[in-house]
């Protein structure tokens, strides 16, 4: 029986949620599903995401709800439509026990839970972006390099921040890419743990984790600028330490 019911909990991953999204996106490694990042929401220990995927006779919508401290999810809401788009069904789940299930490993809710959980879209509440580089010649014609200063953190020997790539130009589809990255300040080393790019309305275009590799911070470089502002606001005392516990 509990397996049985953790299939169906898996089912119901691809099916419903809020009805009144307003930015839908592909989620990747799930065909023909997406994701409403206009709903997301982080409460602290919880967070919650819209997921949309299509039926045979319509789509159906759900709202996935996480406990980071447990590793856990359950469906909140769902909501089946028919092929015009028009609600058929509405669902509300208790938040008994019952209805939570532990993340199991490469499936779809650890596969969304890596992307938007664990690493989050970005949201700043008093942002402070910095130009540490700005591109010159036809090719980039502008683009700027900008860092986040206020949720700058160290740890370790590692610094953990937002960088911002700006376009000023509009031939391109996309205004601007937010990327979180990890730096490993004694070996001039840079992880990246998140992807953001956005349109000219400030729609997010694309988002997910990045990836577990390091590379080497190359000499002369954007990239080299950015370490180089990192490393001097280290050695001001200006960047906030996080506790070794």
């Amino acid at each position: 029986m509990k397996k049985l019911l953790a299939l169906a909990l898996s089912a119901c991953l691809f099916s419903a949620g809020p009805v009144f999204a307003e930015n839908w996106i592909p989620f990747q490694g799930s065909e023909g599903t997406a994701i409403d990042t206009d709903s997301y929401v982080d409460s602290g220990i919880r967070s919650s995401i819209a997921v949309k995927a299509p039926m045979d006779d319509g789509s159906a919508i759900s709202t996935i709800e996480f406990d980071k401290d447990k590793r856990s999810y359950r469906i909140a809401d769902m909501k089946t439509l028919d092929k015009e788009g028009k609600m058929v069904k509405d669902f509300t789940y208790s938040d008994d026990p019952q209805n939570w299930s532990r993340l199991v490993p490469h499936s779809f809710g650890m596969n969304l839970y890596d992307h938007y959980i664990l690493h989050p879209l970005p949201r700043f509440s008093s942002p402070v972006w910095l130009v540490i580089y700005k591109e010159e010649g036809v090719r980039f014609r502008g683009s700027t390099y900008d860092v986040e200063k206020n949720t700058i953190t160290y740890k370790d020997g590692y610094a953990t921040f937002w960088v911002r790539i700006s376009y000023p130009w509009k031939d391109q589809d996309f205004s601007r890419v937010i990327y979180q990255v990890k730096m490993d300040m004694p070996h001039k080393k840079i992880q990246t743990l998140s992807m953001t790019s956005y349109d000219y309305e400030g729609k997010v275009k694309v988002h997910g984790a990045g990836t577990r590799d390091r590379e080497d911070v190359v000499a002369g470089s954007p990239m080299e600028k950015v370490y180089e502002y990192i490393n001097k606001e280290l050695n001001a005392g200006h960047i906030r330490m996080m506790s070794k516990l």
